[in-house]
């Protein structure tokens, strides 16, 4: 946790786990490197909205771009970036680059406002700020530019897609054979926090080692192997965002899927295009999905629902016993209670 800009990380079971699994001796730049190696060819992530898709090979080429990018600035160690995360494979690249950089990542959801993202980028003294161009073709260049204007630390500004004036380019590129990710990766040190803003733009790191305790939790819990896709509409600007997609499917295997904006016919259109999958959605489009029949409909092997920080909702009951499984994780990361056994309803 976070107060004041100081970072204090409590005990708690998950990171009690973390210190006994294997994979939490790495991080998340190196989990991308070594599904390079594994499963070279495989998908890795895919953006249904404009059908563009990476497989995992490509996705570690491109994280070493956006690394090699970062480090053409004069970025010291462990200094703080803030990153509008929208659901996108960009965004997944964009934090793997500033991880495997040697930076610290404070990932910041949509929706804030221009006040609450400033107060954040002020309490991490962030000495960048790297977003989106646009989101559904609204530009966020008068929110980027807003909140530099009030964040002095902010040296660098840079755009992810599109044209934000002013800003660095940092959209995928090729590389040449001499810039390779084998050679440009640094060598094993000290690993860096991630950070995330809540509701208020107050930032909350956690150690990587507890963010992979808590994937793989979840892909226990919710059975997520590399069988069936991961769909999801969350953005990876929250904890619980963040482990539900892209540390999900990264540590399973399976192939993830953004979808956004969100827009219902493109989300059925989806559905039917990639088989029985398993859903990361908002806890609180999870009354939507029922009242359309999608829980029960055979589409859906299991639903991941994501609270917003600061929700405070009781676990969601589904209106027929026969609905998938619902597995509910915290803005934090956490596993949420489910409740109470109902006879005949299907559960993990």
């Amino acid at each position: 946790m976070v107060e004041d800009g100081a970072v204090t990380l409590a005990d708690s079971p998950g990171r009690a786990l973390s210190r006994a699994h294997p994979l939490t001796m790495f991080g998340l730049d190196a989990l991308i490197a070594g599904a390079a190696r594994l499963r070279p060819m495989r998908l890795a992530a895919a953006d249904a909205s404009t059908g563009a898709a990476i497989d995992h090979a490509e996705l570690d080429r491109r994280v070493a771009a956006f690394r090699a990018d970062l480090r053409s600035f004069d970025f010291l160690p462990g200094e703080r970036i803030i990153l509008f995360a929208a659901p996108s494979s960009a965004t997944l690249i964009a934090l793997i680059g500033i991880i495997s950089a040697g930076l610290e990542p404070v990932a910041a959801p949509l929706g804030l406002s221009v006040g609450a993202l400033a107060a954040g980028a002020r309490a991490v003294a962030a000495a960048a700020l790297i977003a989106p161009a646009s989101i559904g073709g609204e530009s966020l260049e008068e929110l980027v530019f807003g909140v530099a204007a009030q964040a002095p630390s902010i040296r660098l500004i840079g755009s992810l897609d599109g044209t934000i004036d002013g800003a660095v380019d940092f959209g995928p590129r090729s590389r040449s054979e001499n810039d390779s990710p084998a050679s440009t990766r640094s060598a094993p040190g000290k690993k860096v926090l991630i950070g995330a803003l809540d509701q208020y733009g107050a930032p909350h790191f956690l150690e990587q080692a507890g963010l992979v305790s808590s994937g793989l939790g979840l892909i226990a819990k919710a059975h997520v192997n590399g069988s069936a896709p991961l769909l999801s509409l969350v953005s990876p600007g929250t904890i619980g965002g963040l482990v539900a997609g892209p540390l999900a499917a990264l540590l399973s295997g399976a192939a993830l899927h953004f979808l956004a904006p969100f827009d219902a016919a493109d989300f059925l259109a989806t559905l039917d295009a990639l088989g029985p999958l398993r859903l990361v959605a908002p806890r609180a489009a999870m009354a939507d999905l029922d009242a359309a029949g999608l829980l029960t409909s055979g589409a859906l092997l299991a639903c991941i629902a994501v609270h917003r920080a600061g929700e405070d909702e009781p676990a969601f009951e589904p209106s027929h016993p026969y609905s998938c499984p619902i597995i509910e994780i915290g803005a934090d990361g956490a596993l949420r209670a489910p409740p109470r056994p109902v006879p005949g309803r299907a559960a993990y």
